[in-house]
C-alpha cells in the first residue's frame, strides 16, 4: 500500500551515481514527492542548511567519507531531525544500526526495485523522524 505523500513533502536524494539518483529521482517524483536529487555533497550540505526537507536518501560510501558530513548536517538543520534512508552496495544491517544516532531509520542494499524504494520512503515519513541520540562519530567511522 502507497502512503500518500502530500504535496509539499520534500525529499533529497544524495548518490554519485548519476544512474541510480535519476532511477530514484523518477520513482519519487511519479510517487508525487518533491525531489532534490544531488551528486556533491557539499552541495547537499547546503541544501540542508537551507531548511525545508522532510526526508534525506543517503548513499553510504560518497567520496572523502562525505556521507557522514551529511549526517552530521542534518543534526543541525533547520526544522528538527530528519528521517534518513541509508543506501549502498553490500548495505547490511549493523551499518544501519552503527548510523541510527545520525538520524538513519533504515536501510536499502544495492540493486533494489524502484518499488521497494518507494515502499521505504513512504514507511519513514510515515512514521515520523527518528528520536535516538547520536552515537560518537568513530562508532559510524569504523563500520
Amino acid at each position: 500500500m502507497h502512503f500518500d505523500p502530500p504535496p509539499s513533502y520534500r525529499v533529497l536524494v544524495v548518490d554519485h551515481d548519476r544512474t541510480v539518483l535519476e532511477m530514484i529521482q523518477i520513482r519519487l517524483d511519479v510517487a508525487g514527492y518533491a525531489v532534490s536529487a544531488i551528486r556533491d555533497p557539499a552541495e547537499a550540505i547546503a541544501v540542508l542548511e537551507a531548511g525545508g526537507v522532510d526526508a534525506v536518501v543517503l548513499e553510504r560510501r560518497l567520496p572523502d567519507m562525505a556521507s557522514l558530513e551529511v549526517l552530521e548536517a542534518l543534526a543541525t538543520a533547520p526544522g528538527g531531525p530528519v528521517p534518513v534512508l541509508l543506501i549502498g552496495r553490500g548495505l547490511t544491517q549493523e551499518h544501519v544500526e552503527a548510523a541510527a544516532g545520525h538520524g538513519v531509520c533504515d536501510g536499502l542494499a544495492k540493486p533494489f526495485s524502484g518499488a521497494e524504494l518507494l515502499e521505504r520512503v513512504d514507511r519513514m515519513l510515515a512514521a515520523g523522524a527518528p528520536t535516538l541520540a547520536p552515537e560518537p562519530r568513530d562508532a559510524w567511522i569504523e563500520v
